[in-house]
């Protein structure tokens, strides 16, 4: 897979994305033993806490069996997987391609990214955040649809930004850089769904509120997205996890996230900008953890008790200020 240069936005840093794209090659799984390879690092990662789903969900997906073409809005599931020039794994990501013909928007679902350690600060985690663009152009010039006649969104779910979790806010400056902004939460109040395999586990399932957030590609620099394009996040999502969760567990969060939608008045979504560094810490005051999981129901926000907002923002501004 190439990554058009033109796709990586500038506040990346062009020479360090340079160096990346010499050092790295990015190919998609296509067969079990590389998506075993790519799955058990993110597994790695996220399984411990709670944000990936089971092997045979994904695996499924990969092998297309989840496929449905009459579906209003298809899916198809990729993982690309990052080597250096000697072969090694260097990181990896997934996503899920979402395409609604009618709409003409084709919605890129970021699900994971991982650099591993060895090749952290190297450019690469700019290249897995830009590397979808490419898989939305070749899901519409495959559906017949001119890239210039669609709308293509890269949406990711992240974590509220928790004064005693550095890498809370590492991650988002990161994507702020990369020319993503946030759907206020109070507007679109959005949780994922529980992975586990509850029903074996005889556990009831329990929602992970996360922050929404999106880059409108071609258009990095608008601060604000349109009502369909918001709703557009859970939709296409929703979608996704229609064909592995029961309907039971995602009624609940839907029913929640467009109760915050219609209670927004106006046709553009304004949305809220990302921090791109420390000098801008103070930015993240409402996507904190004690500002996101009010939105939510109690049994939803984890086991750590929620601090004051005023005193979670003093606590965060005085942890970047001690570098």
């Amino acid at each position: 897979m190439i990554v058009d240069p033109r796709d990586v936005c500038p506040g990346e840093g062009p020479e360090k994305v340079a160096r990346a794209l010499a050092q790295f090659s990015l190919e998609e799984a296509q067969d079990d033993a590389a998506f075993d390879e790519g799955y058990r690092a993110l597994d790695a990662f996220f399984g411990p806490k709670g944000e990936i789903e089971r092997r045979e969900v994904l695996w499924a997906w990969l092998a297309g069996k989840h496929a449905d073409g009459a579906a209003p809005i298809a899916a198809t599931y990729h993982m690309i997987l990052a080597r250096d020039a000697d072969g090694r794994l260097a990181g990896a990501r997934d996503c899920f391609v979402t395409l609604d013909r009618a709409a003409r928007r084709c919605v890129v679902l970021l699900s994971h990214a991982l650099v591993l350690p060895d090749f952290r600060r190297s450019g690469l985690a700019a290249l897995l955040r830009a590397a979808p663009v490419a898989l939305a152009r070749r899901a519409l010039e495959a559906a017949g649809i001119a890239a210039g006649q669609a709308e293509i969104l890269l949406a990711a779910e992240m974590e509220p930004v928790d004064p005693d979790d550095r890498d809370t806010a590492v991650r988002l400056f990161a994507y702020g850089r990369a020319g993503f902004w946030a759907i206020p939460p109070a507007v679109l109040p959005y949780a994922q769904p529980d992975f586990r395999d509850t029903a074996a586990l005889g556990v009831t399932p329990v929602p992970v509120p996360l922050v929404a957030v999106v880059r409108q590609v071609g258009e990095e620099d608008r601060a604000d997205i349109s009502r369909a394009g918001a709703a557009s996040f859970l939709r296409h999502y929703q979608a996704v996890h229609a064909r592995e969760v029961p309907p039971g567990d995602l009624a609940p969060i839907r029913e929640r996230a467009l109760a915050g939608l219609a209670t927004f008045e106006g046709e553009r979504v304004p949305l809220l900008r990302i921090p791109r560094g420390p000098a801008e810490v103070a930015g993240f005051a409402p996507l904190l953890r004690s500002a996101v999981m009010p939105l939510f129901p109690p049994a939803w926000r984890g086991k750590a008790p929620l601090d004051a907002p005023e005193r979670e923002l003093a606590r965060l501004v005085a942890a970047w200020s001690a570098g």
